[in-house]
């Protein structure tokens, strides 16, 4: 998957890990993906809850086969809501 941008959130739960990914959505243009990776599994639930709120598009998630890590493809909104 071709992205923007992409975060290290290991260790952050949704707590810090939202804000942080809105404030680096911000930083990109309409339909950029940003790549968050994590190693929290209780971020994949945060993450799709916070991205249906908020109206950007959870393009693809995808699990590092040799380690915890997910990858979460989050692609900008186009337009306002």
């Amino acid at each position: 998957m071709e992205t923007t941008s992409t975060i290290d959130a290991d260790g952050l739960t949704c707590g810090g890990l939202e804000p942080l990914i809105a404030r680096h959505l911000r930083a990109l243009a309409p339909g950029e993906v940003l790549d968050v990776r994590s190693d929290r599994s209780e971020a994949a639930e945060g993450i799709r809850a916070w991205v249906a709120l908020t109206g950007h598009t959870l393009v693809s998630v995808e699990r590092e086969p040799a380690s915890s890590r997910t990858h979460y493809f989050i692609r900008k909104k186009t337009e306002q809501r």
